[in-house]
């Protein structure tokens, strides 16, 4: 592990930029050598810095170096398949066991050097002597989700963010939490309000401060969407400029057809094509959504509690990921009780609301804004 990250500083240079997270609880300090992704560093950098008000002097340092590289990516899989590499301390199982289809972290046995690869593209070193970071990427777009979420999964560790799964839309002082499982209608009803006005401002996660203040940056930068969900708004996606030539030509299947194929069949499009940006360091959640799409069943709206998800959204925060992390930077959670106390705080004056709709969705938006007129306002 020593001679890669030998080469790797061996290449490295005048980085494209510079730039830092700054937080009472850690600072990273970033160098990014790869063209695609230094632009959205700078925005996201930037986001995350209206958030914090810092001191001057920093005590605890994190180096991250970005680098694209195809060769050095190629070295780092061939140390990654190293057999004299370790796999069995308490946070490298719980992680690989968590994300066994997508990514697998080992380490060497003195528990100084780690690896993680995370799908085809990304792969993230970790130098505890050094306390440094070095992201090996592809030039592959969804690269840039990998390296923003392993910059702020320090940061959720320390407990000063935290990742609630679920997609903001906005609208005025409206801020909506779109909730639920993958694959449960989350891309669909943000669509839906955004055919209608609304921002689409985060997908799949959205990241609140421990004072409820939203980061005002989408971590995930691409939408994956199912020909169900094309179809249903073609006009809208086509005013976009989106075309899927092999969904359009499923026009005219039926559509209970079309949402059992969705399921196994999407594609992706960068966020920046729906999404918006709002420049806004205040923003809370004021509204919890939480959505589900079953070809069975009939639109039903009703009111729920506001902390009901409360116990999942601290799970995410900790998860094999940010428990991992753990190991990185020698670091002990303890605070447990106190981080779901304080979500419950956060969130308890939301307007919470339990979504469960067959394919008629389109149809009862009307229903939906009316049953929420109380809360949602232009």
């Amino acid at each position: 592990m020593i001679k890669l990250i030998n080469n790797i500083e061996k290449t490295l240079s005048n980085p494209l930029i510079k730039v830092q997270l700054n937080n009472n609880s850690l600072q990273t300090i970033i160098e990014c050598y790869s063209d695609f992704c230094s632009n959205k560093i700078k925005e996201f950098s930037e986001a995350f810095n209206s958030l914090f008000k810092c001191k001057d002097e920093f005590t605890n340092i994190l180096n991250a170096v970005i680098v694209e590289n195809s060769t050095l990516f190629d070295k780092a899989l061939n140390t990654l398949n190293n057999d004299n590499l370790y796999t069995k301390t308490k946070r490298t199982a719980e992680f690989n066991n968590a994300t066994v289809t997508t990514s697998i972290a080992k380490c060497t046995k003195d528990k100084n050097y780690y690896i993680i690869k995370c799908y085809d593209y990304f792969i993230y070193i970790f130098d505890k002597n050094q306390k440094k970071c070095f992201m090996i990427i592809k030039n592959n777009k969804k690269a840039i989700t990998m390296i923003n979420i392993l910059l702020l999964t320090p940061y959720l560790m320390y407990g000063e963010l935290y990742a609630v799964h679920g997609g903001l839309i906005n609208k005025g002082k409206n801020n909506i939490l779109i909730n639920n499982s993958s694959l449960g209608g989350k891309t669909t009803f943000a669509i839906l309000f955004a055919s209608h006005g609304w921002n689409i401002i985060t997908e799949e996660t959205t990241y609140i401060t421990s004072t409820g203040n939203i980061l005002p940056y989408n971590i995930r930068n691409y939408f994956n969407i199912r020909v169900g969900t094309y179809i249903s708004f073609k006009d809208f996606f086509l005013s976009k400029k989106i075309i899927n030539e092999k969904f359009l030509a499923m026009n005219n299947l039926p559509y209970d057809d079309l949402f059992d194929y969705g399921k196994l069949n999407q594609f992706s499009i960068d966020f920046d094509d729906l999404g918006s940006k709002i420049n806004n360091n205040k923003m809370k959640i004021t509204h919890s959504l939480k959505v589900s799409i079953d070809k069975s069943e009939k639109f039903k709206l009703k009111k729920c509690s506001p902390i009901e998800n409360v116990k999942a959204f601290l799970e995410l925060s900790l998860a094999p990921t940010v428990c991992l992390f753990q190991e990185l930077l020698d670091y002990n959670i303890t605070n447990q009780q106190y981080r779901y106390n304080n979500l419950i705080r956060i969130f308890k004056n939301t307007k919470s609301f339990i979504l469960k709709s067959g394919l008629d969705y389109k149809e009862n938006y009307s229903l939906l804004e009316n049953k929420l007129k109380e809360d949602v306002r232009k």
